[in-house]
């Protein structure tokens, strides 16, 4: 994409904005994680940036929990137009039993859809020590509850809920919908 994905903009609106729309509703403090902090200044919400770049999500769910308030984190990915508050909220109630929450479709896991506890900060810290960048690996060292496809289907339209923008052609499929 050439432009920040959290701006582009759906029935006029950023993406960025529905995101905090339905997050503010959930939850008492919102996060945004951004190398870019001034694209994000007019929103009322901390912003928090990389400590170390080039490292990808991991990076930044690092320090998100490190900033987080609260034990138990939501993570979303900025580019994903369709969060369902209902669904979200159903995803919390495995916490705190579990240091990550995470739902599994057909289509894979969805780490940045997903609950992480305040417990994987060491284990995330050795795995960006070590260069292990990809979250899911963290999956391996931490007690997670997978929510199957299976668990979800009373909530409609689970394609759309964790599709997310990579390229000009997903932003264009969104608007076929």
């Amino acid at each position: 994409m050439k432009k920040d994905k959290a701006f582009l903009e759906m029935d006029g609106q950023p993406l960025v904005e529905r995101s905090l729309e339905v997050l503010q509703t959930i939850f008492s403090q919102v996060i945004i994680s951004s190398n870019k902090p001034e694209l994000f200044a007019r929103y009322d919400v901390p912003i928090i940036k990389d400590e170390l770049l080039d490292r990808g999500p991991i990076e930044g769910l690092y320090q998100g929990l490190k900033a987080a308030a609260n034990d138990n984190v939501f993570f979303v990915a900025c580019d994903m137009p369709f969060l369902k508050t209902d669904l979200i909220r159903y995803l919390a109630r495995w916490i705190p039993e579990y240091d990550i929450v995470v739902p599994k479709t057909q289509a894979g896991l969805h780490p940045l859809h997903a609950f992480y506890h305040r417990r994987c900060l060491p284990t995330i810290k050795k795995s960006l020590e070590a260069g292990r960048l990809k979250i899911i690996d963290l999956f391996l060292l931490c007690s997670v509850k997978y929510v199957e496809e299976t668990e979800l289907e009373s909530f409609s339209d689970l394609t759309n809920v964790f599709y997310n923008v990579n390229t000009p052609e997903d932003w264009a499929a969104i608007h076929k919908r």
